[in-house]
């Protein structure tokens, strides 16, 4: 072991004679105490006098969210500096124990959005806004929301089981949170007894399977249409291409949804409403039932216009092309009224167009083949009006657009995957797909995880709340529920 390089005398025999080192004056330790002193006072007399002629930024908690970037300088628009009122070590006290009082906060949330309540009727406890739309985050959307703070009440399943026995007291109409225009054909489904008040993380988990497929609904739609049968080999290419979802199926401008089917754009290509193959530019009328019965009943001057305007006959010889075509249909048609009968009650009135093609076959059908048609005594026949569903799940945000290609292969997606229509023959088949096939790529599994929010809308209308017979403003409601 080695011997040390001093001894302990050695050591001590350095500072004799500087035994009063601490006792004598020092430039240095003079200075290092008046800093000390200069900064405590000084602290002290900041916080007492920053409140007046300070800068506000000064206490900026972080880069404020892109929505409130357009006052991010001006902190009143959320904060107000006199709503404590005390000595400063009573607020001090307070907010250790307390915390920061919210509820200033959100009244000044309420000067701008006045038109949102928060949940649901039946929500026990409301939150704070700033609860979920955390600010000074440098957030660009406040509105997306986490679903961890969704989780605190829909994973609690005390929170839930009270939740469901309030709603159960509640009148059902006050549930009705989407408002949706008068244009809009929107499919609703009657809201559970215990409500949506199923326990459950997260989506991919235990979120319950949607209410379309859970009860089984069926489309409402008296019009007949078969979705496997246009999807056929022998069903002819239209403008030449083999008919498919997106010949019908065609997105609005947002795409979001898609646009409404109708008969003009969707199906007179293939369905014209022919009815005598030796005159294919004869037509009957779509849409209106006295269109569709004055037209019968006029056959003589719709032949007459037809040979002048389409065939260029020379009027004298036009009254004999009328005579000619009226005896080749009384041949089929013993009388005016049995064509009328045969057009609105057959589905399939012509029967010598069986012998054509499938290209031209489709265009000889009668009202009947599509639609529910009723008989009036001593009137025009009724034929009820298509109900086309244009949302299916009216609580439920969604965009077509974003799924259009396959996140696994980035190919373009393929609408069976979801929809199944391939496989459906009846038109009472609903087809909206199942929480399986969301679950596919929104996973962890599936790598495309989705919050609460991209889903669903938190915030209700203001005529929602009022209806519920709930408060009449943001305020109340948070300082009711307590």
């Amino acid at each position: 072991m080695p011997k040390p390089g001093r001894t302990q005398k050695q050591i001590a025999e350095r500072y004799k004679g500087n035994l009063g080192y601490y006792r004598r004056l020092h430039p240095w330790r003079r200075a290092r105490l008046i800093v000390s002193l200069l900064t405590i006072f000084g602290g002290l007399l900041a916080i007492f006098l920053f409140p007046r002629w300070g800068r506000e930024t000064f206490f900026n908690a972080g880069k404020i969210s892109t929505s409130h970037a357009k006052f991010a300088n001006d902190c009143a628009k959320c904060h107000d500096r006199y709503v404590v009122a005390g000595k400063f070590s009573e607020v001090l006290r307070d907010r250790f124990r307390n915390g920061v009082a919210i509820e200033a906060i959100d009244r000044k949330c309420e000067t701008c959005h006045q038109q949102h309540s928060f949940h649901e009727a039946n929500v026990v406890q409301n939150q704070s806004c700033s609860a979920c739309h955390q600010e000074h985050r440098g957030l660009s959307n406040l509105r997306l929301v986490g679903s961890s703070q969704c989780a605190t009440c829909h994973n609690n399943s005390a929170t839930m089981t009270a939740s469901a026995q309030k709603g159960m007291s509640i009148p059902r109409d006050v549930f009705h949170r989407h408002p949706h225009s008068a244009q809009q054909v929107v499919f609703e489904l009657p809201r559970p007894p215990q409500g949506f008040t199923n326990t459950f993380a997260s989506f991919s988990q235990a979120h319950p399977e949607f209410q379309l497929k859970r009860v089984n609904a069926r489309d409402p739609d008296a019009l007949r249409f078969n979705h496997q049968r246009h999807f056929a080999s022998d069903i002819p290419p239209v403008n030449g291409q083999k008919l498919d979802c997106n010949y019908c199926h065609q997105l609005q401008p947002d795409g979001r949804f898609y646009q409404r089917i109708s008969f003009a754009a969707n199906c007179q290509a293939c369905h014209s409403l022919q009815f005598d193959s030796r005159n294919p530019d004869m037509r009957i009328p779509h849409g209106n039932v006295g269109l569709v019965r004055t037209f019968l009943r006029s056959l003589p001057a719709q032949y007459a216009d037809y040979a002048r305007l389409k065939k260029g006959i020379p009027e004298r010889e036009v009254s004999g092309f009328v005579a000619q075509q009226i005896k080749q249909l009384r041949d089929q048609f013993h009388s005016g009224d049995e064509l009328e009968r045969a057009v609105f009650f057959t589905k399939d009135p012509y029967k010598p167009q069986q012998t054509m093609g499938a290209a031209a076959r489709g265009n000889f059908t009668g009202c009947a083949f599509c639609h529910e048609v009723k008989p009036v005594a001593n009137g025009a026949p009724t034929i009820t009006k298509p109900f086309l569903v244009d949302r299916w799940m009216p609580q439920a945000n969604f965009n077509h657009a974003k799924h259009q290609v396959d996140p696994a292969t980035q190919k373009p997606l393929d609408c069976n995957i979801c929809h199944q229509a391939t496989q459906s023959r009846e038109t009472s088949d609903v087809l909206m797909p199942a929480k399986a096939n969301c679950v596919i790529c929104h996973s962890q599994q599936g790598k495309i995880v989705a919050e609460c929010v991209t889903c669903h809308t938190y915030h209700a209308p203001i005529a929602a709340q009022t209806a519920a017979g709930s408060s009449s403003s943001l305020k109340q409601m948070l300082l009711g529920a307590k």
